[in-house]
């Protein structure tokens, strides 16, 4: 009878593994879209992975160096057509706000997409621009050698103020709250709310995560628009959350992932959203030359996708777009 029992147990051991479930290892459930966590370094040269979605710039200079990858997909186009998701947001504090410093710098900003793609900007001089204000030791996400026009286009860079992009980040948090095991807060209405009586401040801290954000800056850094008075720094993007957390953070202004800034500056008790920076630049990487379009999602069911930023909003956008399109998703693995 033992025997028997072991036996019975052997068998639907097996048959759970044929059917592809996680416990297994490895093996992919062929009715959905199998996710996995990945980073940078592993796009494009994994064998277990079919397609990547990687952000640009560093979607670009993948395609560039392995052999073989090409683009087949953008996850802008297939959330809502041309004018993709807000996806980074530039944040002051509160106090900044009514100043002619902060208007200045809005201006600024609403320049930077048609300053960085004029025939008289030079790629060199965008690079140098970024470069320069790397903290020390940081590799850099911009170089001559991945950067063009067409890569800077990729971005997504688009300044929308606060006012006109309100409607757009609430209904894309509400969106991305159904796909998301960690809720994220509603934004506050006053979040929104420019305000006024502002104070000048002697000096101004801005801060950027490196990739497509650092660009949205690059005119500012490279013109010193508004003098010596702004100092830039740009860092690395899992750090960006700390310069605008604790009693007296570093951060006057911030561009950060729109989900930490309604999630973390939400309620704004010391932060407000200046305006959306970046409108989406997440894309579908492979060394398969098919291209995923609205009707070729489907085909992707029993494929396995490596996301870079798995949790964060490269994740979470992907798998709204998967959940939009009534197509499955499973994580059975993580890197």
């Amino acid at each position: 009878m033992k025997k028997f029992f072991k036996l019975f147990i052997c068998v639907c051991l097996s048959l759970l593994c044929v059917s592809g479930f996680s416990a297994c290892g490895g093996q992919t459930d062929k009715s959905a879209v199998n996710l996995v966590a990945i980073d940078g370094g592993s796009v494009g040269i994994r064998g277990d992975i079919d397609y990547y979605v990687v952000a640009e710039p560093a979607a670009s200079a993948k395609v560039k160096a392995v052999q073989g990858l090409n683009f087949v997909g953008d996850l802008q186009k297939l959330y809502c057509g041309e004018n993709g998701y807000p996806q980074a947001v530039v944040v002051a504090k509160n106090e900044l706000f009514g100043t002619d410093f902060l208007d200045d710098f809005t201006n600024a900003l609403v320049q930077s997409y048609d300053w960085l793609m004029s025939e008289g900007t030079y790629i060199e001089n965008i690079v140098t621009a970024v470069q320069s204000h790397l903290t020390a030791g940081l590799e850099p996400a911009i170089t001559i050698r991945n950067l063009t026009k067409p890569v800077i286009e990729n971005c997504g860079i688009k300044y929308v103020s606060a006012t006109d992009s309100k409607a757009d980040v609430i209904a894309f948090m509400e969106k991305l709250n159904s796909v998301s095991g960690n809720k994220f807060r509603k934004p506050s209405d006053s979040f929104f709310i420019n305000g006024n009586g502002g104070s000048e401040h002697a000096k101004i801290s801005v801060y950027a995560p490196d990739g497509a954000p650092a660009l949205g800056l690059a005119k500012l850094m490279s013109e010193k628009v508004l003098g010596d008075k702004v100092e830039y720094h740009i860092i690395k993007a899992d750090t960006i959350q700390t310069v605008i957390s604790g009693a007296e953070p570093k951060a006057d202004i911030c561009v950060l992932p729109v989900n930490l800034a309604v999630n973390l500056l939400g309620g704004a008790e010391k932060y407000r959203l200046l305006g959306t920076l970046t409108h989406g630049n997440l894309y579908v990487l492979s060394k398969d030359n098919t291209q995923i379009t609205s009707d070729k999602l489907k085909d992707l069911r029993g494929k396995t996708v490596g996301v870079v930023n798995l949790s964060a909003v490269p994740g979470l956008t992907f798998k709204l777009i998967l959940k939009s399109y009534g197509i499955s998703y499973t994580e059975p693995y993580n890197d």
